[in-house]
């Protein structure tokens, strides 16, 4: 049986693709076979009388190994097949590697990307923060209770981690971009209903739900796209870009405060929903990593040309292979396809399922036999067309949500204790201005200790972007996180004790740099957990479990204080529910430390 595959190849680079990964199938698959090339170039091409449009006829005959480094037998059943799923090296890398997904490049424009991300922090993670200062803008201008009037604050933030996984679809259908994009639409239309709304339920629809959705869509695709632009860096980049928060904590919490005293309620609104429009600027700083990479290829082929005094743009060859089936084989069916795949930047290629090309008329054909398993030619195939294979070989279609991730125990742990950490997380920055005030400290410096809080925040999200970076302390990282969670809860019992401006300023500000640390190396903990593959979705059921904790703890620190009368109660049960966080945190990482001596042992197996 034969197969033929006709190919016009533009510049000629896609053939000396397709020969370098036959001969890697013949180092390292390897058949009984022989090899018998003939080429020419398309006669159209070759000027009369060229001494030299007949190419040199090469042959090959090897004997090949079968799998691994052990011959195969001659008494071996010829009818016993089996699928290589060995890795194929092209010049010493695997040939993934030059037609795949491009690699994260730690740099570059993924500095841009780094910078997106703050700004999206500065937004959100200041409008967020402003929460306490809106809860006491809603309890003077509504006159409802403390339980009622939290309402508004926690389901917004809810609504945003809950749509982590949705958000995480969106980006896997579309692109990054237009999730930002339509959810920067949706925070300035939310603000504009605010400052219009005639009750309460209206406000806590614009307040929870628009503006809710709007966050959603802009916070996890912030986060989830460092992981795609940065590895050994991940770390420095993830504290960089969610070092916004604090940033936004210091600006914006203040600017709220005044823009309420200046502007009044109305205003207030309106102008920062003018501020949450500059989230579609943001959004076109998200360049898709494959476009990062497209532009790169392009800019080395002008380079390449510039070096280049032949023209060969209308150079064509016809490529014929005739591959042999080996005893009790299958091959691959070829599917015709007309539609063209950019390889390398500029070279085109178009794969017709007829070798009756009129341009192949008069022109010397290359013919190849060989025997070879059905996983060379199918990863040839691949690598060569990629979308057309994968799109029109049947196979199955692209997962967008990945809860399967959840049958990882140490994950599953994570995510249990950053859903109890953050109900005390919330309910603290919802709470800690009215703490303040209740003291006897004028709002005004209420506000003034969170924008304190916020600038050690920044340093601490990038102090602790740099220290876990560091290769001593990568592998560690798990446990370094869990430490960071008890001193944060330890913190948190200390909070209602205070009754004077500067100890507010000088705890809230250690509470901010601890709390800093945790927030930023969330993502990079859960790459360490569940490895780089599935970012996006992990990072999408992360804040899920997030939301759940958003959703619970400020309601049920205000039921506290409308039941006992101040907000002491509310920061003991936040201190309480880090320190099961961080407990949870502990099993994690005892499962964490099974799965990797785990997956050691299967490595030394497969070598031995």
């Amino acid at each position: 049986m034969h197969c033929a595959v006709g190919v016009s190849v533009r510049n000629n680079v896609c053939f000396k693709s397709f020969r370098k990964i036959m001969d890697s199938c013949d180092e390292q698959h390897g058949q009984q076979g022989e090899l018998e090339a003939h080429a020419t170039t398309h006669p159209d091409d070759r000027a009369p009388g060229d001494p030299n449009t007949t190419a040199d006829r090469v042959e090959y005959n090897e004997t090949f190994k079968g799998d691994g480094d052990t011959p195969r037998d001659a008494n071996e059943d010829p009818h016993t097949t089996e699928d290589d799923t060995k890795e194929i090296l092209l010049d010493g890398k695997p040939i993934s590697a030059e037609f795949s997904e491009p690699e994260a490049p730690d740099g570059g424009y993924g500095w841009f990307v780094v910078l997106g991300c703050f700004l999206s922090h500065v937004l959100n993670g200041g409008l967020e923060r402003c929460d306490g200062v809106f809860y006491l803008q809603f309890l003077s201008k509504y006159g409802h209770g403390a339980q009622l009037t939290a309402w508004p604050g926690a389901v917004v933030s809810t609504i945003r981690l809950f749509l982590g996984p949705a958000a995480s679809a969106v980006c896997n259908l579309y692109s990054v971009r237009t999730s930002v994009m339509c959810g920067g639409l949706l925070m300035t239309v939310g603000c504009i209903l605010n400052g219009f709304a005639p009750n309460f339920y209206f406000l806590f629809f614009s307040h929870a739900f628009v503006s809710g959705v709007g966050r959603g869509f802009t916070y996890a695709p912030g986060i989830f796209i460092l992981g795609m632009y940065f590895n050994k860096k991940r770390g420095l980049a993830a504290g960089l870009g969610s070092s916004g928060v604090g940033v936004g904590t210091f600006l914006i919490v203040p600017l709220a405060q005044y823009l309420f005293d200046e502007y009044g309620f109305e205003g207030a609104f309106l102008i920062m929903g003018g501020i949450s429009f500059h989230m579609l600027l943001i959004a076109m700083m998200y360049r898709p990593l494959s476009m990062n990479a497209k532009f790169k290829r392009n800019h080395l082929q002008r380079e390449k040309k510039k070096k280049t005094p032949i023209d060969v743009d209308h150079e064509e060859s016809f490529v014929l292979v005739k591959v042999r089936k080996a005893p009790h084989t299958e091959r691959p069916n070829l599917v015709r396809s007309t539609s063209r795949k950019s390889v390398d930047g500029e070279e085109r290629m178009d794969v017709s399922d007829s070798i009756t090309s009129k341009k192949a008329e008069g022109a010397s054909q290359r013919k190849v036999k060989r025997e070879t398993k059905k996983n060379c030619l199918k990863s040839s195939l691949k690598i060569c067309f990629p979308k057309e294979y994968n799109d029109k070989s049947g196979g199955s279609p692209r997962r967008i949500f990945h809860f399967y991730l959840l049958k990882n125990w140490s994950f599953l742990m994570y995510c249990i204790s950053i859903g109890l950490f953050t109900m005390a997380f919330k309910a603290a920055f919802t709470f800690i201005p009215a703490l303040v005030k209740s003291k006897g400290i004028p709002q005004s410096q209420a506000a003034l200790v969170l924008s304190i809080t916020g600038v050690l925040d920044t340093v601490g999200r990038i102090a602790a972007g740099a220290l876990f970076d560091l290769p001593g302390l990568r592998r560690i990282r798990p446990f370094l996180y869990n430490v960071v969670m008890f001193a944060v809860a330890g913190v948190a019992f200390v909070l209602p004790s205070l009754s004077t401006f500067p100890a507010f300023c000088a705890v809230c500000g250690v509470y901010g740099m601890l709390t800093g640390a945790y927030v930023s190396q969330k993502s990079v903990i859960t790459v360490d957990i569940l490895g780089a593959t599935h970012v996006a979705s992990s990072f999408g059921i992360l804040i899920f479990f997030q939301g759940l904790g958003t959703l619970l703890g400020p309601p049920l620190s205000g039921a506290l204080k409308d039941h006992f009368g101040n907000y002491d109660e509310a920061f003991y049960l936040g201190g309480g529910c880090m320190y099961g966080a961080a407990i949870f945190m502990i099993v994690s990482n005892i499962f964490l430390r099974i799965q990797r001596r785990n997956m050691k042992k299967r490595q030394v197996h497969e070598i031995s």
